[in-house]
Formats: structure tokens, sequence, C-alpha cells
């Protein structure tokens, strides 16, 4: 009787995980002072949007805007609830600080975890818990890049099916409130937009060749993002993947690779950058080609600041709160490399 059980709980996930919402008007984003780049709407959903196994596509210029390089490939790891104290211990972790960049004065920017995936994709948190059905009719990371060609893909650990909007899927120990895209009404109301969201080992299936989107976050599952398994798994998880995205001709022309935390755990609520408290501090690892092995970056930073870095790298308008004027993206990570180019 429990398999039974089991089975049709599946089932109904299924059938919510196929369903679409209505679309409705979205908000608009705002290029950074400076910028060429005008506003954009999120993409038709009769409008085809890019695959996410599309051909890599070169960046547009040498250097993007404030101070961040244009990014052939930007690589996006979001890692659960642990502290920055706590996660530099982790042996594979600490062979990541060591190897690449780290910035040691970021914070999330709230608690708990959804309002904080949220701002990483749209610049605003939109609510204050780990709501299921919280729809929000907002522009996003995902439909800014579709609207501007820039391939993308949002992969899911454990997801069953591309396109998958279900809250959860058991077998997998995916969970839908640590994937944002499944959020936004635009996506959710186009097949070819949530068709960017996709089981992980169609990622790992194409890094050797390098044919992958030029945005790629990554999603762990419940266990290996630390969540409901202890920080060692997730470390442990983190050596057996990572390497492949370090192999990958994507990441070695031109790309980077983020490893963050949503929020830190124990209570920990501070903040930084204007906000006052926060989700506390977190590790945020930088890595790639010309970043100084063992770098330490003291700046205040947040989600919002890694928000504007991603779209800083690859041209795109910036979202909410990343296009603060107190906002300050990474651009350190590469200050050094600006600094040694000639005139």
């Amino acid at each position: 009787m429990r398999r039974i059980a089991l089975w049709a709980w599946m089932l109904v996930l299924v059938v919510a995980g196929c369903g679409h919402a209505p679309l409705r008007a979205p908000h608009h984003a705002s290029p950074r002072a400076g910028s060429s780049s005008s506003s954009s709407s999120v993409g038709s959903p009769s409008a085809p949007a890019p695959s996410s196994s599309a051909s890599s596509s070169s960046a547009s210029g040498p250097a993007a805007r404030a101070g961040v390089p244009a990014f052939t490939h930007v690589f996006l790891i979001v890692m659960e609830n642990l502290g920055a104290d706590q996660a530099r211990q982790l042996p594979y972790i600490a062979s990541l600080s060591a190897r690449g960049g780290t910035a040691t004065a970021y914070f999330a920017v709230t608690h708990p975890s959804l309002p904080n995936y949220l701002a990483l994709t749209s610049g605003h948190t939109w609510v204050h818990s780990d709501c299921w059905s919280c729809f929000q009719n907002t522009n996003n990371l995902g439909a800014e890049a579709s609207a501007a060609g820039v391939t993308w893909g949002a992969y899911m650990d454990g997801l069953p099916s591309p396109c998958f909007l279900g809250p959860m899927w058991p077998l997998g120990q995916y969970a839908g409130k640590h994937d944002p895209f499944r959020y936004y009404l635009d996506i959710r109301a186009s097949h070819a937009l949530c068709g960017h969201i996709q089981p992980l080992p169609s990622l790992t299936a194409a890094l050797p060749s390098g044919q992958v989107p030029r945005l790629v976050w990554i999603t762990p599952n419940l266990c290996h993002d630390m969540h409901d398994c202890a920080p060692a798994e997730g470390d442990t998880w983190l050596r057996s993947f990572v390497p492949q995205i370090l192999a990958s001709p994507a990441w070695r022309s031109g790309g980077v690779l983020f490893i963050t935390w949503d929020e830190a755990g124990g209570g920990d609520n501070r903040g930084c950058c204007g906000f006052g408290s926060g989700g506390g501090h977190v590790l945020t690892l930088v890595l790639g080609p010309g970043i100084p092995a063992g770098l330490r970056v003291a700046t205040p930073y947040n989600h919002y600041s890694l928000l504007a870095t991603i779209e800083d790298g690859l041209d795109l308008p910036l979202l909410g709160h990343a296009a603060d004027p107190g906002t300050v993206p990474l651009s350190a990570f590469w200050a050094s490399r600006q600094a040694a180019q000639p005139s």
C-alpha cells in the first residue's frame, strides 16, 4: 500500500509539473550607467528560445561593464545552508579556494532559501518563505537572456524531465524551492522558455565537447547541496562534479565558475551593502582563467553583486537591486589582469 500511495503522489506531481500559468506583462530591467544596452522585456512565448544544447557563442568584446570581463560562459552552482567559516574547512572546497579566488565578505540577503534564489535571478526577494506556488510576474535572468539571444540552461539535480514545474520530486531529491526559474510566470507560460529547465545529466553529457549554453545555472539535489545531508556529502559531490566544468572547453576559453551558498545557518542574520540584516556570511568562490590562485577579496558583496557580475559579463540589462548605485560587482577578481593589459 505504501508503494501505491507513493506512486499516486508522484503522479500528482507530474500532472502539476506540466501545467502552465497565464502570461502577464513583465517588469523591465535597467542597464548599468555607461552601458549601451537598453532595457529589455521578457521573450515572447511564441518565439523560439535558444536550445540549452546550442553551440557556444563568443563574447562580444574583451571587456564588459564596470570592470567585469566579457565571459564566454558563466557557470553558477548554488549550495545550501552553510556559513563561510564551516564551508572553508571542507577539504575540497578549501582546495578550490586555494586554486582560485574567494570573496571573504560575501553575504546572503535574507532567510529562508527561496527569496535568496529569487534575488539571484531577478534582483528582488519578493517573498518571505519557501512557498511552493508564489509565482512572480517579473523579469528574470532566464527570460532576459533569451530576449538578448544569450543561450542559457538551468540544470537541476534530480529533476525527472525537462520543463518539470512541480514543487518536488522525491525519488530524485529535487526541491522546487531551489529552482527559481519555475516561479516566474513568463517561464511557466512558455514551453520554449521552460524547456531551458533541464535534468543535470544533460549538462554533464555536453561538458566534454564544450557545447553548452553561455549561462549555466546548477542546483544540486537536497543531499548534494548540503540541505538534507552532512556538509561532507556536498563537498564530496563538488569533488566529483566541479572537475568536469574545469576540464570543459567552455570554462577554459574565457569562462568563469561561481560557487555560492543561498544562506548561512545557525541564526546568522548579518548582511551588507546597505541592506542591514541579511542571510548571513557565506562563502563564494570565483574560478576562471587569469584569476590568481589564492586571491582573497574583502570587498563586501551580496547576491545582488553576483547577479550584477553575471549580467555585466554577459552584457545583459541589470535587474532590480543589481542596478542599485551601491551594488558593487565582483570586478576586483579581474583587476590585476586588467592592470597588466597595455593601454
